[in-house]
């Protein structure tokens, strides 16, 4: 059997060890699911205090709740429903915290630029030319990444790519793209 400090064992069963009383096993289960947790929180909370908190909370939760784990289901799942709910908890307590000021529409003066409009159509009109004349594929990926906000990795599932392919093909887009843009200052 493996050392329960080794790398290569699955969560579930780092967790079946520690729910059987070995103290390596549970050691090690922390140890890894810490970096996992901390990642999801930090993706979702700005202020780094806020996320040791979490963090801390959530390992706290996970200790206490052990003996209600099924080690039959996946452990991330179970991980991951603990640390989205501490998450929950420090949001509404900073909701909670949090004086907004009310703001009276009637207050507010309108400025509106005609230029400045004008401008802006047609830029977005310029980058909607610009990105048509991309091959379909290369067009998809630069509106995932850069306009809705994909990972590579999250666009390469969508698109059924490998992350190196999607990677290739929007340098490649970004290259032809910046080419178009010099050409149009240029005249």
């Amino acid at each position: 059997m493996a050392k329960p400090d080794d790398k290569e064992i699955p969560l579930e069963n780092l967790m079946r060890l520690a729910q059987s009383g070995d103290k390596k096993a549970y050691a090690a289960l922390f140890r890894a699911i810490m970096p996992l947790i901390k990642a999801f929180v930090s993706r979702r909370i700005p202020n780094m205090a806020d996320v040791d908190d979490v963090v801390q909370d959530t390992l706290l939760s996970i200790h206490r709740a052990g003996h209600t784990y099924d080690t039959n289901r996946p452990f991330k799942v179970w991980m991951f429903t603990i640390a989205r709910h501490r998450l929950n908890d420090c949001l509404r307590r900073n909701y909670r915290k949090a004086t907004f000021t009310e703001i009276s529409l009637s207050n507010l003066t309108y400025e509106i630029s005609l230029t400045g409009v004008t401008e802006r159509w047609d830029q977005l009109e310029y980058l909607n030319k610009i990105l048509d004349s991309l091959p379909e594929k290369q067009k998809k990926i630069v509106t995932m990444m850069k306009i809705e906000g994909y990972t590579a990795e999250d666009a390469a599932k969508k698109m059924n790519m490998s992350v190196s392919a999607v990677k290739v093909a929007a340098h490649r887009a970004y290259k032809s793209l910046a080419l178009k843009v010099l050409k149009r200052e240029e005249s």
